[in-house]
């Protein structure tokens, strides 16, 4: 019987989050899509639009949990102890985690703007271009893990 480590246990927990959150935010996009959102009031498109905003700011913030595990494994806990969001994004960049550093600036702006705009409209048109890049950074981790688990083996 083949045991998994701590970090193995921590990189399936965070892929497994990533991936719940991701559906959930999928879900949200997928609605705003149908005609039955286009025929609701302003009122009920503005309280879905919140729940797109939430479901992107949880998945971003589990992306941001899940780059900054891979970097550790990857350098050590010094490489990103205490270094801003966007200087870790910076770094992933460098790693190969993430294929495209602006975007993924602009969803930490995205990010921000969820805290202190009272309408965060640019966060909900970036949703599902950010959908696409999670999903990837996803893959990305998974790949990298079991590659891992391969050498180790």
């Amino acid at each position: 019987m083949e045991t998994i480590s701590t970090e193995e246990t921590m990189m399936l927990r965070n892929a497994d989050k990533l991936h719940q959150a991701m559906e959930s935010l999928e879900n949200a996009i997928k609605y705003s899509r149908t005609s039955e959102y286009q025929g609701i009031g302003l009122e009920f498109k503005a309280v879905l639009q919140a729940a797109v905003v939430q479901n992107f700011s949880l998945t971003f913030n589990v992306c941001q949990q899940m780059i900054r595990h891979q970097l550790v494994n990857l350098r050590g806990t010094g490489f990103v102890e205490g270094h801003a969001p966007d200087a870790v994004l910076r770094k992933a960049f460098a790693e190969g985690l993430i294929d495209d550093l602006d975007r993924w600036l602009e969803y930490l702006d995205c990010e921000h703007l969820t805290h202190s705009s009272t309408i965060p409209l640019r966060t909900f048109e970036k949703s599902a271009s950010f959908l696409t890049d999670a999903g990837q950074l996803l893959q990305t981790c998974v790949r990298r893990e079991n590659n891992e688990r391969r050498k180790a083996a």
